[in-house]
């Protein structure tokens, strides 16, 4: 099966060879000295953390993706020598059996799509000169995506299979001054660090409102400002949250300010202020006063430290993900959080 498994990894795009060597070394092993000094693997990872938390961040999710994948194909080799064995075939006559009506056909669509991701990567060139090349590489992918797509049919029929390989995670601190929408008991806690000048920000904004609706009282929303320098108008709407949260209203004047994000002008903001029915007066000294300005920049200084780049990021139980994400992305981590709790 071992041998299986490692033609298995090399069809996959990964960033660390299936065979390879662990390279783990223990928190309190040396790996340096200076004189009688020594460098400890917590120091080493410490340090990476404190000057460069961004691409850290990032690396450890590739690896954890890599496993993750890995332990997917380990998983589903191990059931279909179980259901080879059940059935009394060999692994190959079982696969010759099973994939056919897996192996999807390759549309027209399909190659519109990979033609449309990939334009830089053909210069030049039309849709109608590059759809057999298309087409070709597509086809050849179909065998392996009908065998994963085999091997995830039977884990999600197996009543036996537990994933336990821990995700990576990046604790956060949530603050008393921080907009909150949930349970401080729910089992899952999101910390979203958003722009409201930002429209991917705008984008993630309706799925989280799905989140919302789909696992209500288990799912806890946290708020972090973290306004960009090329949105002119970001940090000021970002004082005028927290000026409208300070009046209890912050989520209201959070979905305006998503709904209107050509009108950030401090103008616009007292003037949604008023429209929503906050106390004017003290909506306009607070703006004014940049009262929460330094709150706003302990949430950039606090996003940069953990390895914020971009917005929205959000940390799910300190799981990050980058970038307005499709809803199954965060459905999926998610449901995986639940069922770890249970």
């Amino acid at each position: 099966m071992l041998q299986r498994i490692s033609v298995l990894c090399a069809a996959l795009t990964v960033t660390v060879a299936c065979g390879a060597p662990t390279l783990a070394q223990s928190e309190s092993e040396v790996v340096g000295r200076v004189g009688d000094q020594a460098v400890t693997m917590a120091d080493l990872d410490e340090a990476w953390r404190s000057n460069d938390a961004a691409s850290r961040m990032r690396m450890l999710q590739e690896l954890y993706e890599t496993r993750k994948r890995t332990l997917d194909i380990v998983i589903g080799e191990i059931l279909i020598e179980q259901v080879a064995v059940a059935r009394g075939t060999s692994r190959d006559e079982l696969l010759a059996e099973e994939l056919p009506s897996r192996r999807l056909p390759v549309t027209d669509e399909d190659v519109s799509r990979v033609f449309d991701q990939n334009r830089n990567a053909f210069p030049g060139r039309t849709l109608e000169e590059m759809e057999p090349q298309i087409r070709a590489f597509l086809d050849q992918q179909r065998p392996m995506q009908a065998l994963h797509a085999y091997m995830a049919e039977l884990r999600d029929s197996a009543d036996d299979v537990h994933i336990d390989l821990e995700p990576p995670r990046t604790p956060i601190a949530v603050d008393a001054v921080d907009p909150v929408f949930g349970s401080v008991s729910a089992a899952v806690e999101i910390i979203e660090f958003s722009d409201f000048q930002c429209p991917f920000c705008q984008r993630l904004n309706d799925t989280l409102e799905q989140l919302k609706t789909e696992f209500g009282d288990d799912i806890r929303l946290v708020f972090k400002d973290y306004p960009l320098p090329n949105h002119e108008q970001a940090f000021k709407a970002a004082e005028a949250g927290n000026c409208a949260n300070e009046q209890g209203q912050f989520w209201e004047f959070h979905d305006t300010m998503f709904a209107k994000q050509d009108e950030l002008q401090v103008d616009d903001l007292k003037r949604h202020a008023g429209e929503l029915g906050l106390d004017q007066a003290d909506f306009d000294a607070c703006l004014d006063s940049g009262r929460y300005a330094d709150d706003v920049n302990a949430d950039l200084r606090h996003g940069q430290a953990v390895g914020v780049q971009s917005t929205p990021t959000v940390f799910i139980n300190g799981r990050a993900v980058m970038g307005a994400a499709p809803y199954d992305v965060f459905e999926e981590i998610i449901e995986d959080e639940l069922d770890r709790v249970q």
